[in-house]
């Protein structure tokens, strides 16, 4: 089942538990990335690691190794982020999760788990589609009352081949003492 983001790039959609347990399922259409996988923004995160791996550095060397130099693996995530702004477009929604009609206006990212399947190499043209996996009852934390919100991102290739998965768990919530 595919979904619409309503928010239009807003704030999280707000609704009842038994409305957001209509969501558990739904998968988002593969949508592109913003620009391909670029060496700038490949050598920039791996400099910020500290991390020589020449897979990274050395285009000579990884073209020869992998037939093209490699993105950190612990980039993927700032490579599915979208522009907040794009000339005559709205942004698109950083996650569904915050389309889900929930109760709770604050989040936290509580877990993400990664299975890369092959190594993303500079060039690559990728796109995600995302899945709202689970929805837990409401539970009550220190942070305040809400729900753990689990989502799944594919990340695909140029050809819909999986490239990696990507689970993610968010906790929505109005924080404790909030009058909400």
């Amino acid at each position: 089942m595919n979904a619409a983001h309503p928010r239009g790039g807003a704030g999280a959609v707000h609704g009842t538990y038994e409305e957001a347990r209509t969501w558990i399922g739904r998968r988002s259409d593969p949508r592109p990335m913003d620009a391909a996988v670029d060496e700038s923004r490949c050598k920039y995160f791996a400099a910020l690691c500290e991390d020589g791996n020449p897979a990274y550095w050395d285009a000579e060397w990884a073209g020869s190794a992998f037939g093209a130099p490699l993105a950190p693996s612990g980039m993927l995530m700032s490579l599915l982020m979208p522009l907040p702004w794009k000339p005559g477009a709205r942004g698109a929604a950083a996650s569904m999760a915050l389309d889900v009609p929930l109760p709770g206006r604050t989040l936290i990212n509580v877990e993400t788990d990664c299975e890369l399947l092959r190594p993303v190499r500079w060039g690559d043209r990728l796109s995600l589609c995302e899945e709202i996996v689970d929805i837990s009852p409401e539970k009550r934390t220190r942070l305040g009352r809400g729900h753990f919100v689990t989502t799944r991102i594919l990340l695909l290739d140029a050809a819909q081949r999986r490239v990696a998965a990507i689970t993610n768990v968010l906790y929505r919530f109005d924080a404790a003492g909030s009058g909400s």
